[in-house]
């Protein structure tokens, strides 16, 4: 409907699109709706096709959308496919159309080929020549994604690889697809918005990525195309998701001078490498690392860390992105740093003294004297507090507070929630809560 209603815009503009423009704008609204149909087309002839050995799933009988979820390990099949519903394209490239869809109550990510794309529409073979060629794409990624399972790895959910060959039809039929989790891209706005714990997560994730990449099932992997656009964000946890352009293993050299590794995307960086028994040693573990310094690193860790963790993060980052620091070494780096802001340990001893100021009440709360601080967007001043005692240091920074609670709630490194207030009004029962108030209020 949006295409025709698009049409309908152009043709009231004739007098300034040229007849060009109108006729790009109608190939493009067909093409997208043609991909759409076909989709809905093959889950529909699934359905209808199920008693036929062609059909048949791959990995035994399925069982009821409601009861499957995206965390046990049965893969969904072919005949599973149908159920599929409320399609969506999300993205679409050369080779593939990725949708979103819904598996009974689990949102997933459907990626077929695209049939109009440029791969297609280049090829010179027959259709049922050519789908195959791109069909063999994403099974290849596919194959890969599942090879390299890690948290921090899109997770491959199912998969339908028919036996016939491809047909448009109709009834279209020969459809490859394949279902995974479903991520949302990362936005470098909405990264710059995050609190500092947030995008110290993110971090986190990113250099368990770099690990596993160097470390993986497979050897030494390269990531030619270290980009966000390359991951995505599932629930607060980033994953990669695209790996058509991994390497395996460090490059071949019979010499020393084989094993310059040169990044010029941001800083320019020139690193000389060691040959070692026919292989550049630590180019893919040194090239992953700068450019998750590049892409990433210089968004998530420079920003909004307590004072006394702003040399080590600047730190981190600058040899990081000089070419200083492999991808091993990056990942202990950013643990170490992670470990420390979780323990509190960069709080000086006077700091940790402020408690003193503080009596601390068990089971009790308050529910008025809300403030918004420069801590948090939201309503209230709330943020994480690795102990009792920096809650109270960081209450004595506020002119307007004070007390402070420790709720029942932590963030993923362990630091529990602490709420702000500016009153004492108020004060309830709530064994869940410890209430802090400052010596000499009220």
């Amino acid at each position: 409907m949006d295409c025709w209603m698009l049409l309908v815009s152009l043709g009231s503009r004739m007098t300034r699109l040229s007849r060009l423009s109108v006729y790009a704008a109608v190939y493009l609204c067909l093409c997208l709706l043609a991909n759409v149909v076909l989709v809905v087309v093959f889950v529909r002839s699934q359905r209808r096709g199920d008693s036929s050995p062609a059909a048949a799933p791959r990995g035994g009988p399925a069982s009821s959308s409601q009861d499957w979820d995206s965390n046990n390990a049965r893969l969904l099949t072919c005949k599973e496919i149908h159920t599929i519903r409320n399609l969506t394209v999300i993205g679409s490239g050369w080779t593939k159309t990725v949708y979103r869809g819904l598996y009974g109550n689990s949102a997933v990510a459907l990626k077929t080929v695209h049939s109009s794309g440029h791969d297609m529409a280049s090829c010179q073979e027959g259709t049922s020549v050519c789908y195959h060629r791109c069909a063999s794409k994403i099974i290849k990624e596919t194959a890969l994604l599942r090879e390299l399972n890690h948290p921090n790895v899109l997770k491959v959910l199912g998969e339908c690889l028919p036996s016939e060959d491809y047909s448009p039809g109709p009834p279209a039929v020969g459809i490859v697809a394949v279902i995974t989790e479903l991520g949302h891209p990362v936005d470098m706005i909405e990264i710059l918005q995050m609190d500092f714990e947030s995008r110290l997560k993110l971090a986190y994730d990113v250099v368990n990525i770099l690990q596993h990449l160097v470390h993986s099932p497979l050897g030494s992997l390269l990531m030619k195309d270290f980009r966000r656009q390359q991951f995505v964000i599932v629930g607060d946890t980033l994953k990669l998701s695209d790996v058509d352009d991994i390497v395996l293993g460090d490059p071949k050299c019979t010499l020393d001078k084989d094993c310059i590794l040169e990044i010029s995307s941001g800083k320019h960086v020139k690193s000389y490498l060691p040959c070692s028994d026919g292989r550049c040693k630590g180019y893919n573990s040194l090239s992953n690392a700068i450019q998750a310094g590049q892409h990433f690193m210089r968004l998530l860790i420079p920003y909004g860390s307590p004072k006394a963790l702003e040399n080590t993060s600047s730190d981190i980052l600058n040899r990081l992105l000089a070419g200083n620091l492999y991808s091993e070494e990056v990942y202990s780096e950013i643990h170490r740093l992670v470990k420390n802001y979780s323990s509190g340990s960069y709080l000086k001893n006077t700091e940790k003294e402020m408690i003193k100021d503080y009596i601390a009440y068990p089971g009790e709360t308050i529910l008025e004297g809300d403030f918004s601080c420069q801590k948090t967007a939201a309503w209230g001043c709330i943020q994480s507090v690795s102990s009792p005692a920096e809650g109270a240091w960081l209450c004595s920074q506020i002119p307007k507070c004070e007390a402070f609670i420790l709720i029942d709630q932590w963030s993923w490194t362990g630091r529990q929630i602490a709420v702000f207030k500016s009153s004492q009004r108020n004060i309830k029962q709530n064994k869940e809560h410890t209430l802090y108030i400052r010596r000499g209020q009220g």
